[in-house]
């Protein structure tokens, strides 16, 4: 072997000695706390590009947006009380009518005639008992007699009184004031209690019937005010809410209120959808953010604030929502403080962070 081999040998030798004695104290210094410290320390000397949002405080409106279902003031189905055949019709479909007009007239000629018969018996007994009279004045008949004689003019007159009222139901009238529907029955029909002949609504004004959650049920009260819009017909109505259910729905965890608005030029139909804009109360100096500000937790929620250039974890409580924005809940912020929105997830509690732009 050569000269200049071997010196190459026992430099590759030295080499490989030199590396197992050092790489192990390399290694053992890079585990040490201190290295971790100074790594930490220059990942958080990096300072973060961010967008901001500076907080402010303003009047939050409590407002809850539904689906309502629109009805009648009143609404009816025209059915007859008794079994009889339809002898005559009093109304154009689609018109108004008013309370009390005779809408059908049923077949009666049979009650007419039943009518008349007893009204001959009442003349007979009144001219029977006016003779009886006549004799107990002179002692010639009993008093029991005459008592018989008396019972026997009342019946007929109780009688007499339930005829007239069956008569009066073979005429079917309306029931309030109202625009009068398709009518289902035509002259010479025979209808019974179970035929609906038509249908009534009164329109005048009309009801909004809608649902608010259970946590909102003891900021309702009678009397408040609300706004809805009808698909098709410009413009927003007004309404006022004066009733509600007595209790809570279910299924649905919600309470279903009632509004009445006037409707003068008949425009609302009933069956018809509306959106419903309801308030039920305000906040003052509530401070809103953006939604994409609010860091998710195992527990609540927290938002991060620009202070003296770093980024400061902030665990907040969320309170009411509108489309773009949420109420946040905190002692520790005050108006004028700015929220990092942007680059969220590239930054930890006490980053240096760098704020670009500011809303």
């Amino acid at each position: 072997m050569s000269k200049t081999v071997r010196i190459i040998l026992i430099a590759l030798l030295l080499l490989i000695v030199l590396g197992l004695i050092i790489v192990p104290k390399i290694i053992t210094n890079s585990d040490k706390p201190g290295a971790n410290q100074r790594q930490n320390t220059n990942q958080q000397n990096q300072i973060t590009s961010v967008d901001g949002f500076v907080l402010k405080s303003e009047v939050l409106n409590n407002e809850i947006k539904a689906i309502g279902n629109i009805r009648a003031n009143e609404e009816a189905e025209i059915r007859s009380e008794i079994s009889r055949k339809i002898r005559g019709i009093y109304f154009k479909e689609g018109t108004y009518v008013s309370k009390g007009r005779t809408l059908f007239k049923l077949d009666s000629d049979d009650l007419t005639a039943k009518l008349r018969r007893q009204e001959i018996d009442e003349r007979l007994a009144i001219s029977k008992l006016e003779r009886e009279k006549q004799l107990i004045d002179k002692g010639l008949t009993s008093r029991e007699d005459y008592e018989v004689m008396e019972s026997t003019l009342e019946q007929i007159r109780a009688e007499i009184q339930i005829t007239r009222i069956d008569i009066s139901k073979t005429y079917v009238r309306a029931p309030f004031s109202g625009i009068i529907g398709l009518r289902n029955v035509s002259n010479g029909s025979y209808v019974t209690p179970q035929t609906v002949m038509t249908t009534m609504q009164d329109m005048s004004k009309v009801k909004i019937d809608f649902s608010i959650p259970e946590k909102y049920v003891y900021l309702f009260k009678k009397g408040q005010k609300l706004k809805f819009k009808v698909e098709g017909i410009d413009g927003e109505f007004d309404a006022e809410v004066y009733a509600s259910e007595p209790k809570i729905e279910n299924n649905t965890r919600s309470l279903v209120l009632r509004a009445v608005a006037d409707n003068p030029s008949k425009k609302l139909l009933p069956g018809t959808f509306a959106n419903v804009s309801f308030t039920l109360s305000e906040i003052d100096n509530a401070i809103m953010i953006p939604t994409q500000a609010l860091v998710p937790k195992l527990k609540g929620q927290s938002i991060f604030v620009v202070r003296n250039g770093k980024a400061k974890s902030i665990d907040v409580e969320i309170g009411e929502r509108s489309e773009t924005l949420i109420q946040i809940i905190s002692d520790e912020l005050k108006t004028g403080d700015t929220i990092i929105t942007t680059n969220i997830l590239r930054i930890k509690d006490n980053s240096s962070v760098k704020v670009e732009k500011a809303d």
